[in-house]
């Protein structure tokens, strides 16, 4: 627990919070300035945060304070409590569930903007409040693979019953549509993945990641990782971490398009609030990310021509070594 504050502390950082705005070229009224038209409150200290919260507010004019609520109910129903209390807080950016969540409780008349957020259907969103999507929509993801990946025919994916029932049936219907069929396990624990794989590994030509906690463990990645990489299965993650060690590719948002989003979309909300009741205003993703690694395509005989390196925008030459 933090000790007492020391005043003489406080304000000789703050006076070197000002010197390097000064030294900086900008105004005092920063983006951690006491006053702030809008609250950036982000769920967790997560570094994926950092590219929409800097795009946010290079498209908007409105200064800004972040709220980092560190994965903590009460800390953050706490600091956002007294942000309701500030009559300059017009309104909220929130990244992930958590502070999304949080901030419509606490602040339930201030408009929000929400991006990060998964399966944000769930939470309910009131008004007003609108969003930028996370989840790159199925059929387009399917199709993406398929132009990568033209060999796939049969793509499994292991969920647990935590993945909404909407996402199988677009993923279902995305699948039929382009030729392809959809091979699923379903799981209830986590230890059941690795038997799940088993059964399915024959008769797959692709796994699909999904974002699904129950099924993405630590373990558990490294072993779907290896044992792909051994029956020279296409892996395909939701995120560049995940390529970066080791699985085969991935087609994520472009974090700094949805920050750009969110801004366009916060403006129309000050000017212009949805009546109450009603639901937010979501936009999908306007820009995708698509990393290969080039050591796992080699692995299970995936040959990078020039075609398919034009269309990535980041190549991973070395994986971390497999343990």
């Amino acid at each position: 627990m933090p000790g007492p504050v020391n005043e003489p502390s406080v304000r000789a950082a703050s006076v070197c919070a000002a010197l390097l705005c000064i030294l900086a070229g900008k105004a005092l009224v920063g983006p951690e300035s006491a006053r702030a038209d809008v609250l950036v409150v982000k769920s967790d200290d997560l570094e994926q945060y950092d590219a929409p919260i800097a795009a946010f507010r290079a498209n908007t004019p409105r200064p800004s304070r972040i709220v980092d609520i560190d994965g903590s109910r009460e800390a953050g129903a706490r600091e956002l409590g007294n942000a309701r209390r500030d009559a300059n807080v017009e309104a909220v950016f929130a990244l992930g569930g958590q502070a999304a969540h949080l901030s419509r409780l606490e602040m339930p008349q201030r408009p929000l903007v929400f991006a990060m957020v998964l399966d944000w259907q769930r939470y309910r969103f009131t008004a007003p409040s609108a969003g930028v999507a996370v989840e790159i929509p199925v059929a387009a993801l399917f199709t993406r693979f398929k132009l990568l990946l033209p060999h796939v025919d049969r793509i499994g994916v292991i969920h647990s019953d935590g993945v909404s029932s909407a996402t199988l049936a677009d993923a279902r219907a995305a699948a039929a549509t382009l030729g392809m069929e959809l091979i699923e396990q379903r799981v209830r624990y986590g230890d059941a993945v690795p038997g799940a794989y088993r059964r399915m590994r024959r008769g797959v030509d692709a796994l699909w990641m999904l974002p699904d906690p129950v099924v993405v463990t630590r373990e558990n990645f490294r072993y779907l990782r290896d044992r792909t990489r051994a029956d020279k299965i296409a892996f395909l993650a939701f995120s560049e971490n995940f390529v970066r060690a080791g699985a085969l590719l991935s087609i994520s948002p472009n974090y700094e398009t949805m920050g750009a989003q969110a801004a366009a979309l916060l403006e129309d909300l000050v000017g212009d609030p949805t009546s109450p009741g009603s639901a937010p205003r979501v936009q999908q993703p306007l820009g995708s990310k698509l990393v290969i690694n080039a050591d796992t395509a080699a692995a299970v005989g995936l040959e990078l021509d020039a075609s398919l390196l034009s269309m990535a925008d980041v190549v991973v030459e070395d994986s971390p070594p497999r343990r």
